[in-house]
């Protein structure tokens, strides 16, 4: 793993995968520092991303195209249990691609990581401001992501252009309570 200051002079957008295996370990390192539980303290479970109000309302899916041991579909991460839960099964390579306006990007990664949110869980206390506390959540889970997949020597690239209809059918939700906002593409870097 490299040291942080240098994992913050390589960190940069890989758009070009190899067609490399993830390691389930690896994964479960980078579910963990994404939006894992990182402490608890009288009874309530801090993650390793910061949230408004410690509100917590994203939630991550993922897409698996190929990671050592696990087979490919769509999954959940329950993060009480530090676990995946199987949502599909398949090859969803090229829904994925369609869902993100044809980027190649999204089919050639390993791993699609999707967050989405539930918007009442920061409505209720912060009203109208709780979109914006949202998104500003979606951004610090995202640079988690992306600065631990260079600490892992593994390439990430964030995608705020999908369709949002097709994203949200892919996962099960409606779009209305629970809706996709962002979406991360992670893999063995491409040397082309």
């Amino acid at each position: 793993m490299l040291p942080l200051d240098r994992t913050l002079n390589q960190r940069k957008s890989i758009r070009s995968f190899t067609s490399h295996f993830l390691d389930e370990k690896q994964l479960a390192y980078l579910l963990w520092a994404t939006t894992g539980v990182q402490r608890i303290e009288r009874g309530y479970a801090f993650r390793t991303a910061p949230s408004a109000g410690a509100l917590y309302p994203l939630e991550t899916y993922l897409v698996l195209h190929r990671v050592t041991g696990i087979p490919a579909g769509v999954y959940h991460y329950s993060i009480q249990h530090h676990a995946l839960e199987e949502l599909s099964l398949g090859d969803f390579q090229q829904h994925i691609a369609q869902a993100t306006l044809g980027q190649t990007t999204s089919c050639e990664a390993a791993v699609v990581m999707i967050w989405t949110a539930i918007f009442q869980r920061c409505k209720w206390k912060y009203r109208q401001r709780a979109y914006r506390y949202v998104y500003l959540d979606a951004g610090h889970v995202a640079q988690n992501l992306a600065l631990t997949a260079t600490s892992l020597n593994l390439g990430s690239c964030q995608i705020g252009a999908f369709y949002d209809e097709e994203v949200n059918t892919l996962l099960g939700i409606d779009g209305i309570e629970e809706s996709a906002i962002y979406l991360s593409a992670i893999g063995h870097p491409s040397t082309h």
